[in-house]
């Protein structure tokens, strides 16, 4: 039984850690982090994965205040743009050429910032131990999230109560329904053939 158990999870979890959902809920987690992936190509894909949604929450937190109201990155440092000259065609096109490649220099270091800040901050809390099984991962992230705003905004995300378990509970509903006293010599794989057509024919026959 133990035997049969073991290849069944084998064989439906052989690539649950390519699945960048459970693979950046598991980085995200301070009790796992990276610490058992089976594999270097699976550690790499899911800090690819967890680095992308940390990048979508920064911009998403550079658009927005706190208030929903539109905010504009302002640098304090940057040197006044050129205006155009109303007195010469060559002038307005060679001050719009040098204001069109200073705007774009502009976002280009903007994204650069970003990016370094993402990085920092994946990167140390990856380097930092682990917490102990017992302790709640919501609690981590309620005292680091000063450390680690983003990351923090994207655990919220990742880590958060499934809305329920009705239909886990139908599944184990529809077994009971389909292996039942009138039918309790089936074989394992047939009754789950079974209970397979049953719950996704109906989503084939729909299309």
């Amino acid at each position: 039984m133990k035997t049969t158990l073991l290849e069944a999870v084998q064989k439906r979890f052989k690539t649950i850690e390519n699945e960048p959902l459970y693979a950046v809920a598991t980085l995200l987690d301070p009790r796992f982090k990276d610490r058992y992936f089976t594999s270097a190509d699976s550690i790499k894909h899911a800090k690819d994965a967890l680095t992308q949604e940390v990048e979508k929450m920064e911009v998403l937190q550079s658009r927005t205040t706190p208030e929903g109201a539109e905010r504009v990155p302002e640098n304090p440092h940057k040197a006044p743009r050129m205006e155009a000259q109303p007195d010469s065609s060559s002038s307005r096109k060679s001050s719009l050429k040098g204001l069109f490649e200073e705007i774009l220099q502009e976002h280009d270091e903007e994204r650069g910032a970003s990016s370094t800040s993402t990085q920092v901050q994946i990167q140390t809390y990856l380097t930092e131990q682990t917490v102990p099984r017992s302790d709640s991962p919501f609690h981590y992230w309620g005292v680091n999230a000063i450390r680690f705003p983003t990351l923090a905004a994207t655990a919220a995300k990742f880590l958060c109560a499934p809305c329920t378990s009705v239909d886990s509970e139908r599944l184990f509903s529809a077994a009971s329904n389909i292996v039942d006293a009138r039918r309790n010599r089936l074989g394992g794989e047939r009754a789950e053939m079974l209970i397979f057509l049953k719950k996704n024919l109906p989503l084939h026959l729909k299309l």
